[in-house]
């Protein structure tokens, strides 16, 4: 979500954070017997209210869930923006909040994967212990299968993050970095087979394309690295509609992170051209 405001300026953009509606501080015994992915931890009705607000240019109030000291921050005011961007586990489990997205995406990391990079976040960055995160992959696997996975049908475009090989994660360190591709599932697109030509044109990657039977669902499977400037390069070529909207010049990533920006924007253009439809 951090990358995407990076395309519009953060000046533009206005967030909300699932983690900020959680219903209790991380000390309140309530967690012993839930897990953050139960959507009755959170006050989903809040965010859904607040998200309405927004959309409706009013200004909302507010906290701020601090991971470090695991406490909400006293409330403060937000005002609405050319922006609104809504992320957190349950972006897509009421059906309220769905209407209100002209995008809605879904983040799929393959599990091996974001095990990895949440053991690099909470021990390292958050100063977890291991067997606290080891052990908080037990406890909140039954609730990732029965609250978050299932909204990957909500969604329109699908990113999911995989390594290479499977193997490449049991030896990661400065001589032997993870190498990634983006397996990207896309509904009721159309110009997929344009993203294709300029993904292996521009920014020289390789890429498969699968299209189901009635034309409706693609994937294309990308491999390769892409730098910064081929990938602005490319969102000139393919998102000329959305350039005219924008006041600052985007914050390009490279790599994986920057084709997820890219394929975003994509389909960001094609919400703003079906609404000439």
């Amino acid at each position: 979500s951090d990358a995407i405001a990076g395309i519009f300026g953060k000046h533009s953009v206005v967030t909300l954070s699932g983690d900020d509606y959680h219903l209790w501080d991380r000390q309140k015994p309530m967690w012993q017997v839930m897990t953050h992915l139960n959507p009755m931890a959170n006050d989903l009705e809040a965010f859904c209210n607040d998200l309405v607000s927004l959309t409706d240019r009013k200004s909302v109030s507010l906290r701020h869930y601090d991971h470090q000291t695991g406490r909400m921050s006293k409330p403060f005011l937000i005002d609405s923006n050319d922006f609104i961007i809504a992320s957190g586990l349950h972006a897509l489990y009421l059906k309220t909040l769905r209407d209100c997205y002209d995008l809605k995406i879904y983040l799929d990391i393959d599990e091996d994967l974001r095990r990895h990079f949440k053991i690099e976040r909470d021990v390292h960055h958050r100063g977890h212990t291991i067997e606290r995160v080891l052990g908080s992959f037990k406890k909140r696997e039954p609730d990732a299968e029965q609250f978050i996975r299932p909204q990957s049908r909500h969604a329109d475009l699908i990113l999911s993050l995989q390594p290479m090989h499977p193997r490449m994660l049991a030896g990661v360190d400065d001589k032997h970095p993870l190498r990634l591709k983006l397996v990207v599932n896309t509904r009721n697109g159309f110009n997929e087979l344009s993203l294709h030509r300029v993904l292996v044109g521009v920014c020289g990657l390789h890429v498969d394309v699968v299209v189901s039977g009635d034309g409706a669902d693609v994937q294309l499977s990308i491999e390769g690295e892409a730098s910064a400037e081929d990938i602005a390069m490319a969102a000139e070529i393919l998102c000329n509609r959305v350039h005219d909207f924008l006041d600052v010049s985007p914050q390009w990533q490279e790599g994986m992170l920057g084709l997820m920006q890219l394929i975003t924007l994509t389909h960001i253009n094609q919400a703003l051209t079906k609404r000439f439809i």
